[in-house]
């Protein structure tokens, strides 16, 4: 047998080397009986449940800054800006997708949602206790983001008692009141 050996010495010393490998793998395995845990990382660096901010911008009924948490999804994000807007094309995002910390986030708008609106005529009176965000961002000064934040002062602290509440609930500047005050009411 020696010389048998002595010619598949190298045979000999793989095979040893595959049982001993073999041994490490199944040691290795003895706890449970499964493979550690593969972990993946989204690059962030961060720990799931970290404290993070998103810029939440569009058809949201809240712009702005609003914090999260690492792992959290577009969803939550839309649900800290207080929720889609009525013209909120959800289709057009994924709401499932993963936020990332210093990210913004835009929710587009629906073509042509509540744009549709006859001219507002010169010297008409716009009552802001029933106009539209489209009638109101036809006054001079107003616009799109304005005309949001007059509607929805009126949905969530009531209707106006004057048109100077424009200025004391902070939806519009001094300025720009001044510039519109002689075409606003606030009717019943």
């Amino acid at each position: 047998m020696l010389p048998w050996l002595e010619r598949n010495q190298l045979l000999v010393l793989g095979v040893a080397i595959v049982l001993s490998a073999s041994g490490l793998a199944a040691a290795s395995l003895a706890g449970d009986g499964s493979p550690a845990a593969v972990e993946f990382h989204d690059g962030s660096g961060l720990a799931p449940g970290t404290a993070i901010k998103v810029h939440v911008a569009g058809a949201v009924l809240a712009p702005g800054v609003h914090e999260l948490r690492e792992g959290d999804r577009l969803a939550d994000a839309l649900a800290a800006a207080g929720g889609p807007a009525e013209d909120a094309d959800l289709d057009a995002v994924n709401l499932a997708r993963r936020v990332r910390d210093e990210e913004q986030i835009v929710v587009p708008r629906r073509a042509g949602a509540g744009r549709l609106v006859e001219a507002l005529a010169p010297g008409e009176s716009v009552d802001i206790n029933s106009a539209s965000e489209a009638l109101l961002d036809q006054l001079p000064g107003i616009g799109e983001a304005y005309s949001r934040r007059i509607v929805d002062s009126r949905r969530l602290d009531g209707p106006y008692k004057s048109t100077e509440e424009l200025v004391e609930r902070r939806v519009l500047p001094r300025a720009v009141y001044e510039r519109v005050r002689g075409q606003l009411v606030a009717g019943p």
